[in-house]
């Protein structure tokens, strides 16, 4: 926790403990005030940062007793993720305040999820220290057939991320680094060519699209097509240099982050591997989701990705106290994410959300399939005459549901792997793939762990993993 002192009604001496840099939603995180003076009435605050503005502002009042007050913020926190299946990491603002004179302001980086004790998120958390290697390290199947992103931690606007493949050595340049932010509003992937491009320049108000085809941005004005606009930076909409990189046949920047307007927020695009590609939803700080396919498009056996976690220096190596990100290679502040490549195409591919608020995907072998029918309580009557003649107890049920339920394992999964797939079967939110759709978007199902006991065989080198997950019901047709 950080601490900070202040002054109370600009008289008394005050110290505040409140939640670091980085925090946990579902772990419980406090303010403890210790104030000279006895007894007021706080107001605490608490909002969530978008872009330049807070919204969603949660107010409560605390009562101080004997010169303490201790603040339970979780539920607050909680309440700040609207949609987590797209946004796992939030900024928050927290304003303590008595009337309207405000003691202090704190921000932290909010992630939808929950830290065990022993667990460890980069350098947080609380571990065994002495057992841990001294940089953060994550092992990942990178199921190479299939969509597949690695959750990367963005803890600030400068980190950068760097990558190697097949034996290779880390590239002096990020594998993805921005300088600037603009919108496009529409997104042509199926159309062929172009329309035709009216000659001219033209300025706001117009539509930014992209042809995905073409790899190339226009916008469109009026019914008419143009390539060249002037944009405004304060609205995000860029000059055509921004969209087009005339030294690459017009093709999008690969320093400039690309959003589109969802339903459910801005999805963030980079153009990477000459391919505009989705990186998740947006925000500048938090989890970013890097497409491996388009990173390390030449692959075959194994990725690595590094990048850091804090400025703090602890346990590092004295190449670290150099500017160039080379050459950093060990201490509490690093992360390595090493991924081994299967080209494996046969069971269920499933994706969820762990504990820690990763996005994580795995191949299962398939199992035994359960269908189980439920009939209505309600019949209607069959009163049809057969041969001339009426029957009783000739009747229909309105309607049936039929649950399917699929068994499936992860075999032979050594300590590393077993430990990121194990969290499965506490994701509240998991998918199963089933393939993609006219556009080439991925077709995701939601379904549900089945209640089960999953056991752990310490001292053995390989473990198996089996659960059972339920699809939607089916329903059927009702009478």
């Amino acid at each position: 926790m950080r601490t900070e002192t202040f002054k109370f009604v600009n008289i008394a001496d005050s110290v505040a403990k409140y939640p670091d840099e980085v925090c946990f939603a579902f772990n419980p995180n406090f303010i403890e005030i210790e104030s000279a003076w006895p007894a007021g009435v706080l107001t605490v605050v608490v909002q969530k940062i978008s872009g330049s503005s807070a919204v969603d502002e949660q107010t409560i009042k605390v009562s101080m007793y004997m010169g303490r007050a201790k603040i339970y913020l979780s539920r607050l926190f909680e309440l700040m993720f609207d949609d987590p299946q797209n946004q796992r990491c939030i900024e928050v603002s927290v304003t303590v305040k008595v009337a309207s004179l405000n003691l202090f302001t704190f921000s932290t980086l909010v992630i939808w999820g929950n830290l065990a004790l022993g667990e460890r998120f980069g350098n947080i958390g609380v571990f065994n220290r002495s057992a841990n290697k001294p940089y953060y390290e994550r092992n990942l199947i990178w199921f190479k057939k299939f969509p597949f992103t690695v959750s990367l931690f963005r803890y600030n606007r400068e980190v950068q991320f760097f990558g190697k493949f097949d034996g290779g050595v880390y590239s002096n340049e990020p594998i993805c680094q921005d300088t600037k932010v603009c919108f496009f509003e529409k997104l042509e992937k199926l159309a062929p060519d172009i329309p035709s491009l009216t000659s001219g320049t033209v300025s706001l108000p117009f539509e930014v699209v992209y042809y995905a085809q073409k790899k190339r941005f226009v916008v469109k004005k009026d019914g008419k097509f143009y390539a060249n606009w002037t944009g405004d930076e304060n609205e995000f909409f860029g000059n055509t240099s921004d969209y087009c990189n005339s030294a690459n046949d017009n093709k999008p920047l690969s320093n400039v982050t690309y959003l589109l307007e969802t339903p459910t927020g801005y999805a963030r695009y980079r153009f990477i591997s000459d391919e505009l590609v989705y990186c998740g939803m947006f925000s500048d700080l938090g989890f970013e989701d890097i497409p491996l396919n388009q990173v390390f498009p030449t692959a075959q056996r194994n990725a690595t990705i590094k990048y850091r976690v804090s400025e703090e220096a602890r346990l590092m190596s004295v190449f670290d106290n150099t500017f160039d990100y080379t050459f950093f290679q060990t201490g509490e502040n690093l992360v390595l994410i090493k991924m081994q490549i299967c080209n494996d195409t046969d069971g269920y591919y499933l994706r969820w959300i762990d504990r820690q608020g990763n996005l994580q995907y795995f191949l299962f072998r398939k199992g035994q399939i359960a269908y189980k029918n439920k009939l209505s309580s309600d019949v209607v009557v069959n009163d049809n005459p057969i041969g001339g003649m009426y029957f009783a107890n000739h009747n229909r049920s309105r309607s049936i549901e039929c649950s399917v339920t699929h068994k499936c394992c992860a075999v032979s999964l050594p300590d590393e792997i077993y430990e990121y797939v194990v969290t499965i079967l506490t994701a509240p939110i998991v998918d199963l793939y089933i393939g993609v759709d006219n556009n080439g978007d991925a077709i995701w199902q939601p379904i549900q762990i089945q209640d089960g006991t999953v056991s752990y065989k310490n001292g053995n080198v390989l473990n198996d993993l089996e659960f059972s997950f339920a699809q939607p019901d089916i329903n059927a047709q009702s009478l």
